[in-house]
């Protein structure tokens, strides 16, 4: 089917392309990954160990930095996987930047008490601040 154009009256073919239904796709390929990429984050399979107590005090959200050690023993901070002296380098980086700095610990309730002990020093020796993370006992 033939398209003609309404600025030119000689009977040419249209040449321009609707680009419209490309713009389209570009906009729900866009809005699929901004939702899937926080979800990415979470998607390490860490079971944590339960605590009855809650924190003290507050903490800023922008100063956490997320450090998770799997049961296997791999640890991930800032979305990749590192080893313990990358993350020693990522955090001491990260404590010169921002002083304030706290590591959310998030360690599988199956690590081996070395692999843990070890990712502890490096946090220590970064000079941050630690929280462990845990899952609430619902049994108070």
């Amino acid at each position: 089917m033939k398209r003609y154009s309404q600025r030119w009256h000689g009977g040419g073919v249209l040449a321009e392309l609707n680009i419209t239904p490309l713009l389209d796709l570009c906009f729900v390929l866009l809005i699929i990954f901004m939702i899937t990429t926080p979800l990415m984050e979470q998607q390490m399979e860490i079971k944590l160990p339960k605590a009855r107590s809650n924190p003290a005090y507050q903490i800023d959200p922008k100063s956490i930095i997320q450090v998770s050690v799997t049961s296997n023993g791999i640890i991930t901070a800032g979305k990749r996987v590192m080893t313990t002296r990358e993350l020693e380098i990522y955090l001491t980086n990260a404590v010169e930047k921002n002083p304030d700095s706290v590591v959310a610990l998030r360690a599988d309730a199956n690590l081996r008490y070395q692999q843990l002990m070890d990712v502890l020093d490096v946090v220590k020796r970064s000079g941050a601040r630690l929280g462990l993370s845990n899952t609430p006992d619902k049994n108070k």
